[in-house]
């Protein structure tokens, strides 16, 4: 009989224990009802006496157009903040990723001092038509032809500063020429 008492106190228990939940669970859902109609209500009657207050902010509330545009604007505003956000952890995901893949050449770099070999340059040499040359005597045949083409150029200068300095004549068979035309 022993047995069957435990098994009936442990039921006795078990009914109280569910009771007892049932009514906290009943009072915690009240007051979390009573909270938020509360807080609902305040919030209603205060934006109420405010639109009272503002006729005109009530009229543009309640206007279907007006709430049509504005609707709209939220719209799309919320839009492109959403679309900004995405971009936004899209670049932060990209920037971890390029992090990632370049971390063991950092490692590398930190733990043996180790960095890739430069390109190898060819040192002494002169670019022509891009084309490398390392033959000295097409260097001194280019370096010939820069001289006479600077003396042209410093010939050419001359003359225009002389042209510059003589007066504009024009002789008499030229101004037949003009005149006929």
């Amino acid at each position: 009989m022993s047995l069957d008492n435990l098994t009936e106190n442990i039921n006795l228990l078990k009914a109280r224990a569910l009771s007892s939940l049932d009514r906290a669970t009943q009072k915690a859902t009240s007051v979390d009802d009573y909270l938020v109609d509360g807080i609902g209500n305040s919030l209603n009657s205060r934006l109420t006496i405010w639109l009272t207050h503002h006729p005109y902010i009530a009229w543009l509330i309640n206007h279907p157009l007006i709430s049509f545009v504005a609707g709209l604007i939220v719209i799309i505003l919320t839009v492109r903040l959403l679309l900004t956000i995405y971009n936004a952890i899209a670049n932060t995901i990209d920037r971890m990723w390029l992090a990632i893949l370049r971390s063991p050449m950092r490692l590398l770099k930190f733990l043996f001092g180790w960095q890739p070999k430069p390109k190898a340059e060819n040192i002494g040499t002169t670019i022509t038509n891009y084309e490398i040359t390392q033959d000295s005597e097409q260097i001194q045949q280019i370096l010939a032809r820069l001289d006479r083409i600077q003396q042209q150029q410093q010939q050419i200068i001359q003359d225009l500063a002389e042209l510059k300095q003589q007066p504009l004549t024009i002789e008499s068979p030229q101004l037949k020429k003009l005149s006929n035309k």
